[in-house]
């Protein structure tokens, strides 16, 4: 167990935590559907999309749009990786 060290908490010290990072992707088809990811310049192969699904919020103050993908790889590792559709970007975030 971790001793309470008697500081006060403070939200200037806060930081967020499994933040988006970039990654690039190579899509197939219409769909827009990921074959390869490629971290840090290692290229891995998607064996299958395991799940697909789609967010679009804060319309009012500043868009959302991602397609969020949970791909699962060749070697075994499973990535959830999005599109964002306002930046034209791909992005990995882990949970």
């Amino acid at each position: 167990m971790v001793a309470d060290p008697r500081a006060p908490a403070r939200a200037d010290q806060l930081r967020p935590l499994n933040l988006p990072r970039p990654v690039r992707v190579k899509t197939r088809g219409q769909g827009g559907f990921p074959v390869t990811l490629i971290e840090g310049g290692r290229r891995r192969q998607v064996a299958h999309v395991a799940d697909i699904w789609c967010i679009e919020d804060e319309w009012w103050r500043h868009p959302i749009s991602r397609r969020y993908f949970r791909l699962a790889l060749e070697d075994g590792d499973i990535r959830t990786v999005y599109h964002d559709g306002v930046e034209d970007a791909w992005h990995a975030q882990t949970y």
